[in-house]
Formats: structure tokens, C-alpha cells, sequence
């Protein structure tokens, strides 16, 4: 930061700060907004002449006079800063981010990841309570599908707060400035005391996606299993198109399509979109135009005479 405008913001002087860096001159002047704070206001200009009556000033950032560091900085003051990560680091959005991963921190710290830490124990809100309905109709059961895909591993799900914190208003920035552990506290505890419901259906949530997690594993006949082997080989192999043997209706066929198309979730079955032009007619002359088929008719997956996916192995 510039020597003459660092001193300048250290000793209070009300007037106005001039220098020159980077080949631009500053004209900064500062504007009390209460005992703590001072806002900044600036000309920046190429010429080396002084203020100019047709030129406005802009605000530039905040000057905290308790800890004497700048905060909610713009481009045109922070452009002179050869490191500007510290700024960064005080910018209104990352404060905004630094309060949210404090209160949430806090909130999961007070919930424990277990129910039993809340002051409810059933939903009463109408809303979450068709969102639950939803979820043990639908949702968990995509979760889980999504969940067994997407993992090696199983990892028992725990409780995250979902914190978000507003857009900061006049006082509320300046507020955390001077004590974002006060501040924090405070979020935690509001958000404690008014989101007891929605915390709760978060652990009902992930009860009920547990329990179809649970039900697809003890499912060995559900595709789903085939469909996690077929796009973790796939997964392993940079080929763009691959051989696939199948059998359908009692009848083998084997034709290539794309790779990408068996790396993914395909559902209940893979279309026969990606498949070669010539064995893509082919498929529909054998199966008909709209046929598809399925990870259960798969019996082999082939590439470069190397075997890829064999069924039942």
C-alpha cells in the first residue's frame, strides 16, 4: 500500500490525501460514518492535474479505525496494492462467506448430529411436511440410486446446516467488522431458534434415503448394480467407441456405439441412439425402430480385443 496514504488513514486527518502510483494519481478524501468507521471516497486520474470540478468522487472502501485495515475495497484503490489477497480476504463478499461457514460451523457444532439436540421431535409445517411426503414417494429413492453410483464406499450422511446469510445491509457489515465472533454467535443462535422443523426434516430426509440406500443393496436382482459395473469399466477407459455384445428376444447381436453413452446412469435402459449408423439400422430391423436395450441383455463390452465388462463376472 502507498506510504503517503497509509500514513494519511493512520492519523485521522480529515483532509484530503494525495499521491501518485502507477502511473495514476489519487485524490482520496474520507467521510465519518460513525465513531468506528470512515468511508472513502476517491478521484483517480491518468493526468497529473489536482481535483476537478467535473469529475466525481467514488466510494473507494471502508477504514476501520478500531484495527486500522481497510475493508469492502474497490478496483480503483485496490489496483494499487501489489498483493491484493489481504484485501481480498476483507472484501464484502468474502466476509459474507467467512460469516457463513462460522455460523454453520457453529450450528453443526450445537446440533451434534444427532436429533436429539433439537427442541422438536415430529413437523408440524404444513410445507415440509408435503416436502417429506415427496421425498418418501420419489426423492430419496433417486438419492440413494444417485448415492450408490456415485461412491465407492458407503459414508453415513450427517447433518449440515444450511446457513445462508442475506445480502449485508449499512449496519449489519459494520456490525460484523467489529466482532464477527459476536456476530456469528448471534446468526447461530437466531437460526437455531427459528429453523428447529427444518433441521429436523434434514435428519428425516436422510433417514429415508438411508433406507432405500439399504433396500438397493439388499436388491442384488436390481440393475443397479450392473449399471454401476458397466460405467465404472467404462469409466476406466479412454476409448470413444466400444463393441457391445447383447442378447434380446433370444437374439445376439453386436454392434458398436459411443463409450460415453454406457458411463453414466442410463435408467432402465441404453437407446440405441449412439450406436454406428450401419449397426444402429441393423438394431432396428432386428428389434424394431424404437427399441432399446438393457444393462441385463449386455453380455459383453469389448474394445481393441480386450474385454471390458463380461455378465456374471
Amino acid at each position: 500500500m502507498n506510504d503517503t496514504f497509509t500514513r494519511w488513514l493512520s492519523s485521522g486527518d480529515m483532509g484530503q490525501c494525495y499521491f501518485r502510483e502507477k502511473g495514476y494519481g489519487y485524490i482520496v478524501i474520507r467521510v465519518e460514518k460513525s465513531p468506528d468507521f470512515e468511508y472513502l471516497f476517491c478521484q483517480r486520474r491518468y493526468d497529473k492535474e489536482g481535483m476537478k470540478r467535473d469529475s466525481t468522487f467514488k466510494y473507494v472502501g471502508i477504514y476501520c479505525r478500531k484495527d486500522g485495515l481497510l475493508y469492502d475495497v474497490e478496483h480503483d484503490l485496490a489496483s494499487i496494492e501489489d498483493d491484493p489477497e489481504p484485501l481480498q480476504k476483507r472484501s464484502a463478499e468474502a466476509l459474507r462467506e467467512q460469516l457463513k461457514a462460522a455460523v454453520r460451523e457453529k450450528v453443526e457444532a450445537a446440533v451434534g448430529n444427532d436429533r436429539n439436540n433439537l427442541q422438536v421431535t415430529e413437523l408440524t409445517n404444513s410445507e415440509l411436511l408435503s416436502r417429506l411426503d415427496y421425498v418418501y414417494k420419489h426423492s430419496a429413492r433417486e438419492a440413494a440410486r444417485k448415492h450408490y453410483l456415485d461412491t465407492v464406499d458407503f459414508e453415513p450422511p450427517v447433518f449440515c446446516c444450511n446457513y445462508g446469510p442475506g445480502q449485508w445491509k449499512e449496519d449489519s457489515l459494520l456490525a460484523y467488522i467489529l466482532d464477527p465472533e459476536g456476530y456469528a454467535q448471534k446468526e447461530a443462535a437466531a437460526y437455531m431458534a427459528e429453523n428447529q422443523e427444518n433441521m429436523l426434516y434434514d435428519f428425516l430426509y436422510r433417514d429415508a434415503v438411508l433406507k432405500e440406500y439399504r433396500a438397493i443393496l439388499a436388491d442384488t436382482e436390481n440393475p443397479v448394480h450392473l449399471i454401476k459395473k458397466i460405467s465404472a469399466v467404462m469409466a476406466a477407459t479412454s476409448a470413444k467407441t466400444v463393441n457391445v455384445t447383447i442378447r434380446k428376444d433370444g437374439t445376439e447381436f453386436t454392434f458398436k456405439t459411443e463409450a460415453s453413452s454406457l458411463r453414466g446412469d442410463c435408467g432402465s435402459h441404453y437407446n440405441s441412439y449412439s450406436l454406428a449408423a450401419a449397426d444402429r439400422r441393423k438394431f432396428a430391423e432386428l428389434f424394431g425402430r424404437s427399441a432399446d436395450y438393457t444393462p441385463e441383455e449386455i453380455l459383453c463390452i469389448t474394445y481393441a480385443r480386450n474385454v471390458l465388462y463380461e455378465a456374471g463376472k
